[in-house]
């Protein structure tokens, strides 16, 4: 959906790999239509749904031959059951990818932040989920203006203003960090692309969505693997 993070999830896919040659990487297929509807839009004020668009996308993966589907929008994810009964392919999951992620870094019960769209809070994408294993989430001091850095970072990433971008979201994360936060969570797609051109130190506290979920295709694609023939 937003193109720059599905290709830097495809990124992601090939610098994680263990590979010493083009055919030990494991094969994709990037399907990127941007002109799905914003998701954000879709659940705040009542937008044009996104799921006739991303249904496309799932069809034309399954009439491609892929073994499974990953979404490089956490957003998105407030689809996921609805994509998951419409397709036989498993759709892997960012929160499950995270939540591995997480559970090597800190302990359950230790505070930690979330940096995501709005509309990944309201439909409460990873909330409920990770409280359920024990963490605990912080909040800047002052909220608003905390989600305006945000939204502004990601809105600046989006229009190919990444270093811009990337200052805002520093800023946004040290805002967290300060309020007590072991951990925090990068999760929008484009955020952990900003931030990555600001080459801020706390990145080191942050936890990158869109790795965990491109180590979780990995896993699977290595867990599937045909046997290769004598």
């Amino acid at each position: 959906m937003g193109p720059a993070a599905g290709i830097d999830l495809c990124r992601k896919i090939v610098d994680q790999h263990p590979a010493d040659r083009d055919q030990d990487h494991i094969p994709f297929i990037l399907y990127s239509v941007p002109q799905i509807p914003d998701r954000t839009e879709a659940l705040l004020r009542d937008g044009a749904s996104p799921l006739d668009g991303m249904l496309d996308g799932v069809h034309a993966l399954e009439q491609s031959g892929v073994g499974c589907i990953a979404i490089a929008c956490n957003t998105a994810h407030a689809w996921l059951d609805a994509l998951r009964h419409r397709t036989r392919l498993p759709v892997l999951d960012v929160v499950e990818a995270v939540a591995g992620e997480l559970s090597k870094c800190v302990p359950p019960g230790s505070p930690i932040g979330l940096m995501a769209t709005e509309g990944t809070h309201h439909a409460n994408v990873y909330r409920p989920r990770l409280e359920a294993l024990g963490y605990r989430f912080v909040s800047a001091n002052e909220p608003l203006a905390h989600q305006t850095l945000v939204n502004e970072g990601i809105r600046l990433t989006k229009a190919g203003e990444i270093r811009r971008g990337g200052e805002a979201l520093a800023m946004a994360m040290e805002q967290l960090l300060a309020a007590g936060a072991q951990r925090v969570i990068l999760g929008c797609t484009e955020i952990p692309v900003a931030l990555a051109t600001c080459e801020t130190p706390l990145v080191r506290f942050g936890l990158d969505a869109s790795a965990a979920l491109a180590r979780a295709c990995i896993a699977w694609s290595l867990a599937h693997e045909a046997p290769a023939h004598a």
